[in-house]
């Protein structure tokens, strides 16, 4: 409550209303309003207020002459201190701004954002990017796959990401339908849930034959693990599964290289140098 306590009283000292700090700021008379009755602004509108009036980002949290709070301090709260069901949310919101900021402004505030998004389908995606020779940053926006990268240009590609890896091996993998299929029927089951052979020929019409080569691939990498059980007197293989979330990050920017992103909100191509070297 301090910080809307102290924006109340920055506010009624400068014979400001509400209105004017709202517009300044890029919200509503109202989210003023819910800020100076307890409510606590979104992080990243704390520099404007700042701003506004002409104080630190310290001075609205009353910590003048105490021990300094960092952004980066109040960030690491807002975040902890939001509950786990939508934690992702409110890092994303915080990406958005930090998109933003790779263009020396922000260049929309929270309600137009929301505005735009809703303008768009659920089958639309809308794109960002800030693309420099330091490195990039890429943005799923809205509506159909929300993401957010951010890479630092590496000191040595080869090493990062070239050396050691057969990439022309898995992508041989990958490109069988039926084993591709596997693997997404595998990333739509409970993790848990182990496996035998049985249940990929059942589920996905395979024969026993291409159901073992699948197995004997999916084992190879690594993706797959074997253990054997004790089952009615039987040895009967088992297979346990591990999801890991690079599947799902490989298929949204493979994704983009077969539908080329065209519909960006903010899009910059500032970038001279080659990216793999």
């Amino acid at each position: 409550m301090i910080i809307g306590q102290n924006i109340a009283e920055l506010r009624k000292q400068k014979g400001i209303r509400q209105e004017e700090l709202a517009r300044f700021v890029g919200v509503t008379a109202q989210a003023v309003s819910k800020w100076e009755n307890g409510g606590v602004p979104d992080t990243e509108l704390l520099p404007n207020i700042a701003e506004f009036f002409g104080v630190s980002i310290d001075d609205l949290f009353g910590v003048k002459g105490k021990k300094s709070v960092s952004l980066l301090d109040m960030i690491l709260d807002d975040i902890v201190n939001t509950g786990e069901e939508n934690r992702i949310d409110r890092a994303f919101e915080l990406c958005w701004m930090i998109q933003q900021s790779m263009y020396g402004t922000i260049l929309s505030d929270p309600e137009r954002f929301k505005e735009e998004a809703a303008s768009h389908g659920e089958k639309d995606q809308v794109y960002s990017q800030a693309i420099f020779d330091s490195g990039y940053t890429e943005m799923g926006l809205f509506n159909r796959m929300k993401y957010f990268l951010v890479v630092p240009e590496a000191k040595d590609k080869e090493l990062a990401l070239l050396g050691g890896i057969d990439y022309p091996e898995l992508f041989a993998v990958l490109s069988d339908r039926e084993l591709f299929s596997t693997l997404v029927f595998l990333y739509k089951r409970e993790s848990k849930n182990s496996f035998t052979e049985s249940l990929i020929t059942k589920e996905l019409g395979l024969s026993p034959e291409k159901a073992k080569e699948i197995i004997s691939k999916l084992l190879s990498l690594k993706i797959i693990y074997k253990s054997v059980a004790d089952i009615d007197d039987q040895a009967v293989e088992i297979y346990s599964f591990i999801p890991r979330p690079s599947f799902v990050s490989m298929l949204i920017f493979a994704r983009e290289m077969i539908d080329i992103p065209n519909n960006f909100y903010v899009n910059n191509q500032g970038r001279r140098k080659p990216y793999l070297k």
